[in-house]
């Protein structure tokens, strides 16, 4: 296959349960001639299942499915770092295998990528947003940490959790990140907004998972986000401070 046009990254770790649903609907879609010049990108991220060799049959049977994996689990964020390594499209997407989020809202979310967006968002905590049907602990973890980033960062966006994203692939060359946790998800748009990249957000319920358990870590998850926040404060103060200074300077000068 020549370079696609998309690659579809999903990290997986234990999801063999899963696989299947996610299998059929990516295939329906490319039947449909919605993931056309698409690529999927499978990173196994040390499962201890099933997950590895059933990628690797689903590899073995269609030409769009790519798989790389990791000997060990090394995390969400060290699983997206490999996909991105491995991609050289100009458009990247990247989802959960759990479809917690609608994988058939991604072609739609490349158009505005098209339009003249940078990254393209699901916004599950945009007021536009009906209302989440996913697990409460992760719900409250999420829309919390996504209200915080919004408060420090002055934005007006309003989800910074969810992984279920379109970039240019100019977004991801340019941000490196350093979270191998789920707080990954959250650095790159943290970093991304300061750099000025457009983003663009899409009302988007997340539901709950119908197969296997969520691999996030909490406490682990909990402190990453605070380690984010913190990185987060300390930017914005400091260009708080570089403001003042030059207003100081240019007035002075006058």
């Amino acid at each position: 296959m020549s370079t696609p046009l998309v690659t579809l990254i999903i990290p997986c770790y234990n999801e063999v349960e899963g696989l299947p649903q996610l299998l059929s609907r990516l295939d329906t879609m490319r039947a449909t001639g919605s993931m056309l010049r698409w690529e999927v990108l499978f990173v196994n991220d040390g499962s201890q299942d099933c997950t590895g060799s059933v990628l690797n049959h689903m590899m073995d049977h269609y030409d769009w499915i790519r798989v790389v994996h990791h000997i060990k689990n090394r995390g969400l964020g060290a699983a997206l770092r490999t996909g991105f390594q491995y991609s050289d499209s100009p458009y990247i997407c990247t989802m959960d295998s759990d479809c917690t989020f609608s994988p058939e809202t991604l072609p739609g979310m490349v158009a505005m990528l098209q339009a003249g967006a940078d990254l393209v968002t699901a916004s599950p905590w945009h007021p536009d947003s009906e209302k989440a049907t996913c697990h409460p602990v992760r719900g409250f973890l999420s829309r919390s940490a996504s209200r915080l980033y919004t408060l420090i960062l002055g934005t007006t966006v309003h989800s910074f959790t969810p992984m279920h994203r379109a970039y240019r692939r100019s977004v991801i060359k340019r941000t490196p990140f350093d979270s191998n946790g789920f707080s990954a998800v959250a650095e790159i748009m943290v970093k991304s907004l300061a750099q000025g990249f457009r983003v663009k957000e899409v009302p988007m319920p997340v539901a709950q998972r119908q197969f296997g358990e969520s691999k996030i870590k909490i406490i682990d998850s909990i402190v990453g986000h605070l380690s984010l926040m913190r990185m987060a404060t300390t930017s914005v103060f400091t260009g708080w401070v570089k403001q003042r200074l030059a207003w100081g300077r240019l007035a002075v000068d006058k």
